[in-house]
């Protein structure tokens, strides 16, 4: 006898029987169970991945990746696109683009393109004004009708898209930056305007339009707020975590949770832009859980973070830990994060090395904060050796008194504009510190060194080599510059013996490390002296 699917007859006949209370005990369970599950679901709608390295091998192995971690979003960013312009003008890379999509697809991912506007060949709405400045001029309407054509054209050779990531700032135009264009608008005015037109395009195509708010200080980002009331719901909103750029020790993005009733989502930086990349290591799984509980309490859709740098991956290094810990997180934010760290450095190193490996690069945040920045402040580029014209403009337009100005951070940045010793020794101090945790991850790993392969061993020694340089540098670099500062600021005596000190001590310094591979540090410290030197002249001259 061949039996057949149960009829309705059937079904009747079981509950009819005498199985019939644990028939009714079964299906309840199976009930339970699934509304368990369902109700489970995910922290987040958005679980994306950014990618900005234009390898496609490398693009499609990322796209896979994601995949595996239940990532549901991508975005192609910098050099894989930046521009509508790079879409239409370049048949390649739309075609590119396009299978990119498609693939993503095919694994149930969502993918969307960046882009930048005011952008592209607008000059002929440029105009001359009264000091004979060439500006846009913003109040032409046929500006935004051409905008809006770039996109459903655009969309028309990536159909594959789901829409636009917008970026106002580092266009060719910044709209609602006054010194670069003539208008009868307000800034906020300006900015929904440009919004607007894009979205129409992408509207048109049935696209979706997300628009960063990733704008330089307080009065852009009030504007940018004002901007949005004039533009549809269906925008969504894509917030740094951090404002202005990705400074470690800056305060979280005014703007968070404060986008209603457009759906915002993060932008965070998990290949460590301004903590080495793959210089030296920046894991901070503590750090990315903070933020995608914040994402979490405030009601964001989810995050879209950076996973690489355009020209440089942390795959295959210790900085992978944060894209796996995010990854992770995004799906659940309360995750253990301490098994996270445990996990990783297991499978990077082996049991038996994993210890000593989680114990020296837990400190890394530490050691690259103290190095990258000064008592917290953006004044160096990315923890390097800069300019004094560089960091003079960034210690006041880039304050972190402009986004937290509590009483220590408002006390610290009136203590670092003014310079003098106080600033000199908590400013060393700082590179110090760095210096001491940096010898001791060395001493350690020297201790555990057998435990080790040896290129995982030397691969990590070498990074705490480069930091306890680091340090080093950021100690001179910091001495000389508060010294200069306080010279130019007094012109007494003090100061000039001061930081004619700090110079000799750096010269010395740079004999020493004169053979240093591969960084160019002596050179650059030497560059930065000379620089110094010239000011000191200038504070010198009658």
């Amino acid at each position: 006898m061949r039996l057949g699917r149960p009829t309705v007859k059937d079904w009747g006949g079981l509950l009819r029987s005498p199985i019939r209370p644990a028939l009714i005990c079964l299906v309840a369970w199976l009930c339970a169970v699934a509304s368990a599950d369902a109700g489970k679901g995910h922290a987040f709608e958005v679980r994306g991945w950014d990618i900005e390295k234009s390898v496609p091998q490398y693009v499609y192995e990322m796209i896979d990746k994601a995949k595996k971690y239940d990532i549901n979003t991508i975005g192609l960013s910098h050099s894989i696109c930046m521009t509508v312009e790079e879409i239409l003008d370049d048949e390649g890379r739309s075609k590119q683009l396009d299978a990119y999509c498609q693939y993503a697809h095919k694994r149930g991912m969502k993918i969307y393109l960046w882009t930048h506007e005011v952008n592209g060949p607008v000059d002929k709405w440029f105009v001359t004004d009264k000091d004979g400045r060439t500006l846009l001029n913003l109040d032409d309407p046929a500006l935004y009708e051409c905008i809006s054509k770039k996109y459903h054209d655009a969309i028309e050779k990536v159909p594959s898209c789901d829409g636009f990531i917008l970026s106002l700032t580092e266009s060719r135009i910044q709209a609602h930056r006054p010194g670069e264009a003539v208008s009868k608008m307000t800034p906020a005015e300006r900015m929904a305007k440009a919004i607007n037109a894009v979205r129409g395009g992408c509207a048109a195509k049935g696209k979706r339009l997300i628009v960063r708010d990733f704008l330089r200080n307080p009065a852009e980002m009030d504007a940018f707020l004002e901007a949005l009331k004039s533009v549809p719901d269906d925008v969504w909103v894509y917030t740094k975590c951090v404002p202005n750029d990705w400074e470690f020790r800056y305060p979280p993005h005014p703007l968070i949770g404060k986008v209603a009733p457009h759906k915002q989502i993060m932008e965070m930086d998990l290949a460590t832009e301004v903590g080495g990349i793959t210089h030296w290591p920046m894991c901070c799984p503590e750090y990315i859980q903070k933020y995608v509980r914040m994402a979490r309490d405030k009601g964001l859709a989810g995050a879209i973070p950076r996973c690489d740098d355009q020209n440089r991956s942390n795959v295959g290094t210790p900085n992978e830990i944060n894209v796996v810990a995010y990854s992770i997180l995004i799906n659940d934010p309360d995750a253990d994060v301490n098994k996270i760290w445990r996990d990783f450095c297991v499978r990077r190193y082996g049991e038996k090395a994993a210890p000593a490996a989680e114990k020296a690069l837990r400190r890394n945040f530490d050691i690259t904060c103290d190095i990258a920045y000064t008592l917290g402040f953006w004044i160096t580029k990315m923890g390097r050796v800069s300019p004094v014209g560089y960091a003079d403009i960034h210690l006041i337009e880039n304050s972190n008194a402009l986004w937290d100005p509590s009483p220590e951070n408002k006390r610290i940045e009136k203590m670092l504009l003014a310079s003098g010793p106080e600033a000199i020794r908590a400013t060393v101090d700082e590179k110090i510190r760095a210096e001491r945790l940096s010898r001791q991850c060395l001493n350690e790993l020297d201790e555990a060194k057998d435990l080790f392969k040896p290129a995982d061993y030397e691969q990590l020694r070498g990074y705490y080599e480069r930091t306890l340089r680091g340090a080093q540098i950021g100690r001179h670099w910091t001495r000389i510059y508060f010294a200069l500062r306080w010279y130019r600021n007094t012109k007494s005596q003090e100061a000039k013996a001061e930081l004619d000190a700090a110079l000799a001590d750096a010269r010395r310094y740079a004999k020493e490390i004169a053979d240093t591979p591969e960084d160019g540090s002596a050179e650059s410290l030497n560059q930065f002296i000379a620089d110094v030197e010239a000011e000191t002249a200038k504070v010198q001259a009658p």
